[in-house]
């Protein structure tokens, strides 16, 4: 998991940030402008645990070009090497291609760390993943699936209705379902992303108790809570 104090965040420097403008404080604007940058790197690094626990694609126009011979399985690229294809054509980008070499069916997939999202948001997501495979499809030996992933949502109808029913629900899938059909452990990620909740909260804490305003204010809050209880 994304580590909240090795984000950068955002600094009032120059003009405050949405947290400042929201409490009234610089200090707590920055540190929460660090944690929004932490939960959005949780989700880049989500994804780099995905790709490094499939049946990788080293170079993705050599393998489109020789799949007749390749040992049947489920193969995955990136979005980088998608960007750099030459035989894929196409201005949108999915964060993952996976092959199936048995079932001759390519998996068109987008991730999401989280599970809702605006109308507009899911309606961009829906047209993204479709205008990349009809641009593709006619390019590539393949039948083709959708897939939206809301990697944390534990039913496929958690994911359906967190993207406003923008998708079918043939077209969404858990973290458990997409760890299923890439052929890894899902508890092994989820584990590991995990693994810093302790350090963040306790940074979160440390950094939160040395702003002076808020300092005094759970002070405060402390000795309230105490008088009211030996009342």
């Amino acid at each position: 998991m994304a580590l909240i104090k090795k984000s950068k965040g955002r600094r009032d420097d120059q003009s405050p940030s949405g947290y400042t403008r929201l409490f009234g404080i610089s200090e707590l604007g920055s540190l929460m402008s660090k944690v929004h940058g932490a939960s959005i790197t949780a989700g880049t690094e989500l994804e780099k645990l995905i790709i490094e626990r499939c049946k990788k694609i080293l170079d993705l126009d050599a393998f489109l070009g020789d799949v007749d011979s390749r040992t049947p399985g489920i193969f995955v690229a990136t979005k980088k090497q998608i960007k750099q294809s030459k035989l894929i054509s196409s201005r949108y980008e999915p964060d993952f291609l996976a092959f199936d070499l048995e079932s001759r069916v390519c998996y068109v997939i987008e991730v999401k760390d989280g599970d809702q999202f605006d109308t507009k948001k899911a309606a961009g997501e829906h047209a993204t993943l479709h205008n990349f495979t009809n641009d593709v499809s006619q390019a590539l030996p393949f039948s083709f699936q959708i897939y939206i992933c809301s990697f944390n949502a534990r039913s496929k109808k958690e994911v359906h209705d967190g993207l406003k029913h923008k998708f079918s629900i043939e077209e969404v899938i858990t973290g458990l379902e997409l760890c299923k059909l890439l052929g890894i452990n899902y508890d092994e990620i989820v584990a590991l992303r995990t693994n810093d909740h302790q350090n963040n909260l306790e940074y979160f804490v440390d950094e939160l108790v040395k702003i002076p305003v808020v300092n005094s204010m759970l002070k405060q809050a402390t000795k309230d809570e105490s008088q009211n209880s030996s009342n």
